[in-house]
């Protein structure tokens, strides 16, 4: 491990800028330093992930970890490659990590791994001799607010240039939706009640939350809120 020690300033009575760089050989070594980071992420984790060469169960790890972070309401930001889109199981995942809440977007082109924690700490893969004999590269950590403000800037520049999952294709749950249906989820985000929603379209307010429970157990929600943000992001308004 590297560790750098830099004075903020003449003035600055001995506060230091620290920074510690880890590196992990090991796919043993990179699991076990994920699980650990993602147990103890307390506000945002950012990753961009090529996936290629993981095969599907590390997509399944992936989203595993993803998915845990979003369940204790961390913000969960992933960008992937767009060419898994094309490749059925792989496009399964990015829906799966959507649904679970993870807001994912895709890109023509990663350039390679990268995590930021909580803007504190940083993973990313390198470079090593190792990689052209066959052999997994390298994973890095690097501690410290001053270097992993450099690289969330960086993820930001990719994030902003990715493309939201819900815009490269009709999400899965949009295409069963019946005109019923539209018709309350369109009255619903205007602000409509129940009863308000019944007496608009000439059924009763039974009708109508029999309707909302049908789409919660469709899209795998625990609530009208939950069930409300996940069909925004994959249902078009004009198309309701």
């Amino acid at each position: 491990m590297f560790e750098a020690g830099a004075e903020a300033g003449a003035g600055a009575a001995g506060v230091a800028a620290r920074v510690a760089v880890e590196k992990y050989p090991l796919p043993q070594q990179h699991a076990q330093v994920l699980r650990e980071l993602t147990a103890g992420v307390e506000e945002s984790a950012d990753a961009m992930r090529q996936g290629d060469g993981t095969g599907e169960g590390g997509l399944e790890v992936a989203l595993a970890l993803d998915a845990a972070m979003a369940r204790r309401g961390v913000r969960v930001r992933a960008v992937y490659p767009r060419a898994l889109l094309a490749v059925p199981q792989h496009a399964a995942h990015l829906r799966q990590a959507s649904d679970a809440g993870v807001s994912v977007r895709v890109l023509d082109h990663v350039p390679h791994d990268l995590m930021v924690f909580d803007r504190q700490t940083v993973c990313l893969t390198a470079e090593s001799a190792a990689d052209s004999e066959g052999g997994a590269a390298p994973l890095v950590r690097v501690k410290g607010p001053l270097l992993a403000a450099s690289f969330a800037a960086i993820y930001e520049s990719y994030w902003q240039r990715a493309t939201p999952l819900s815009r490269t294709s009709a999400g899965p749950h949009h295409v069963q939706l019946g005109a019923r249906e539209k018709a309350v989820i369109r009255l619903m985000t205007n602000g409509y009640s129940d009863d308000r929603i019944a007496r608009k379209l000439g059924i009763t307010t039974p009708d109508v939350q029999s309707v909302m429970a049908a789409l919660m157990e469709r899209l795998h929600a625990g609530s009208r809120f939950e069930a409300g943000y996940k069909l925004a992001r994959e249902v078009d308004p004009r198309d309701l």
